[in-house]
């Protein structure tokens, strides 16, 4: 294999599906149920930013190298036994800790969304999905970096957060359902919060192209220097608000998923 992928043919422009779009719309009324195919419509109306997001990737040096080496996230990510292994503080430690409260990992994710059927589904090619799938991976690594946690609170942030890093239509979409239910959160707090995660997202460096795989064993905060992510309390000068409110993928992580048992994970280590 060559050190890069060839730059030199166009891959096929990635399109708006708004058939797919409308398709996938009940979700947005129940979450809960169409978890799949909420994520199916954010990246069905992404067309043109998706475009723009993987000509970004691919542009990137780093991305070239990832789309040349292929490295398996998803294996990594779902390797509790290595994570436990890590250092206390470290990246993994924190994602371990984070995806620990629920049995939720970067495999069940893949299964849930059928990524390689749903880009057969929107047109694209092998690398547009491994762009894709990859950082549909790093939603979890992005609570963790960003300290968001899995409450309604905690979800609005990282999804603002991508959506200042990577701004999707279907992201944005979410983001304003999330603007609107501030559950429970005084609303003058809660649209500050929400600010404040998107631009925290938008002033960090390409996140997706970074080598997670090699990021996780060091220290969380050593991470977010690297890749120019705001320490939480620069971010969120007030704190990170805490929603016990329920809507659509909280339910679903309260009432479908186990808790791991951590001292397992760690003593198996």
């Amino acid at each position: 294999m060559s050190d890069h992928p060839d730059l030199t043919t166009a891959p096929a422009p990635i399109r708006r599906s708004w058939r797919r779009a409308l398709q996938c719309s009940p979700a947005l009324v129940a979450p809960s149920r169409y978890v799949a195919e909420l994520m199916e419509l954010t990246l069905a109306l992404a067309g043109p930013a998706m475009q723009a997001h993987y000509d970004r990737f691919r542009s990137d040096p780093d991305g070239q190298g990832l789309l040349a080496d292929r490295p398996n996230l998803r294996d990594v990510l779902a390797d509790r036994d290595a994570l436990a292994a890590m250092d206390e503080g470290s990246l993994g430690r924190a994602y371990l800790d984070f995806t620990s409260r629920y049995r939720f990992d970067a495999v069940a994710f893949d299964e849930v969304h059928r990524l390689d059927e749903m880009g057969e589904r929107l047109g694209w090619d092998d690398d547009v999905t491994y762009v894709m799938a990859r950082g549909l991976q790093l939603h979890d690594v992005w609570h963790t970096l960003g300290g968001y946690g899995p409450d309604w609170a905690g979800e609005a942030g990282v999804i603002n957060f991508t959506y200042g890093q990577v701004p999707f239509a279907g992201s944005g979409l979410i983001a304003g359902v999330q603007a609107a239910l501030p559950g429970g959160v005084p609303v003058a707090r809660w649209r500050r919060f929400l600010r404040q995660a998107r631009r925290r997202g938008a002033e960090a460096t390409n996140l997706t192209v970074a080598r997670y795989e090699e990021l996780l064993p060091l220290p969380l905060d050593e991470v977010r220097t690297r890749l120019g992510v705001a320490p939480t309390e620069v971010a969120h000068p007030g704190g990170i608000p805490y929603s016990t409110f329920q809507y659509g993928f909280g339910k679903v992580m309260d009432g479908a998923y186990d808790a791991w048992d951590v001292a397992d994970a760690r003593s198996a280590a």
